[in-house]
């Protein structure tokens, strides 16, 4: 094995990842695969393992072998090869990485424990460079039934390499991760859905996929992020009302997710900004009408815009400049493309 396959290990669960947001970011409707739920509620998957699976672990610094004490496969045993795999990737082939990972495992944890990690690792190192074979085989997936399609064939192979059980616990909440936001975002972006039923579909998910843990999982986001999301989910509501409906829809919204204080606060930003708004309207009428006055010379259209902007933004004039110059040699940079 050379250096550069070594290295191409550490990515391939980061590779993993990175296809399926592709594909969460470019799906325009939910599709059900055939195959169903990777893992649904019966899986035994809950969120305590997936706060584990995005828990960061600096190895180095702990007494790795308090891990492994009671089980060697564990939801802790996946971040731990993927640190071997990171921390030795200088070595150039598989001989050297394995004899040096040999070396560090004999040194941290008593030999018996070492010896049935090494032998498992030596196992993951094989599913690693196989499963990179494999994912090219299969292709980028590129609807949302193809992305979880592709989470099936990717764990089906797993439980083929280390049996269902280990497979499962290796690899479950990485999956669940991914598959999950994927089936959630494709709800949320599908525009020819209205709110309610989105809010129905999301709960149904959630149901499906985290039984009796169901009403914990939106509170999991923070409140600005539920807000958004809660937003983009009254999308087509929102264009066929006008802007009382619609204010009023968000003011609704709102209140569901934040405080009092929290509504007045976002309110007051929005005031502020629509001040804003309009007072630079305002400005580009008035300087619209000293740029276009045929009695001024170029010197004098330049002082009273100066006067304009001192007039209207005070101690925030120069400011102003500055923002318009970018603002306007950026347009200008563009036409000229």
């Amino acid at each position: 094995m050379n250096k550069k396959k070594i290295i191409a290990l550490v990515g391939i669960p980061l590779l993993i990842v990175v296809i399926i947001a592709l594909v969460i970011t470019h799906m325009t409707k939910p599709e059900k695969s055939d195959k169903g739920f990777v893992f649904d509620k019966s899986s035994n998957i809950k969120l305590k393992d997936i706060e584990t699976y995005y828990e960061v672990i600096d190895f180095k610094k702990q007494n790795t072998k308090d891990y492994f004490k009671d089980e060697i496969v564990n939801p802790y045993t996946l971040k731990f090869f993927m640190f071997l795999t990171d921390n030795f990737k200088e070595f150039d082939n598989e001989k050297d990485l394995l004899e040096n990972i040999n070396k560090y495992l004999y040194s941290i944890m008593p030999s018996d424990m070492a010896d049935k990690i090494f032998a498992f690792y030596r196992k993951f190192l094989s599913y690693q460079l196989s499963l990179g074979e494999k994912t090219r085989q299969w292709g980028m997936p590129k609807t949302t039934e193809e992305a979880i399609d592709f989470l099936h064939k990717i764990q089906d192979y797993r439980r083929e390499v280390f049996g269902r059980d280990v497979a499962d616990i290796l690899f479950g909440a990485s999956v669940k991760a991914e598959e999950y936001p994927m089936r959630r975002t494709a709800i949320l972006g599908d525009k020819n859905m209205y709110g309610a039923e989105k809010e129905k579909k999301l709960k149904q998910l959630n149901e499906d996929m985290w039984g009796e843990e169901a009403d914990k999982v939106d509170a999991y986001a923070e409140p600005y992020v539920r807000y958004k999301e809660k937003l983009a989910m009254y999308e087509k509501d929102f264009s066929g009302m006008n802007e009382y409906e619609k204010q009023a829809q968000i003011r609704t919204i709102r209140e569901e997710i934040f405080t009092k204080d929290q509504v007045k606060r976002l309110e007051d930003v929005d005031k502020a900004v629509a001040d804003n708004e309009k007072k630079e309207g305002d400005y580009k009428a008035s300087e619209s009408e000293i740029m276009n006055d045929p009695s001024l010379d170029k010197a004098e259209k330049e002082n009273k815009v100066q006067e304009l902007q001192n007039q209207m933004f005070g101690e925030d004039a120069d400011a102003f400049r500055r923002r318009l110059a970018i603002q306007r040699a950026t347009e200008e940079k563009f036409k000229r493309k």
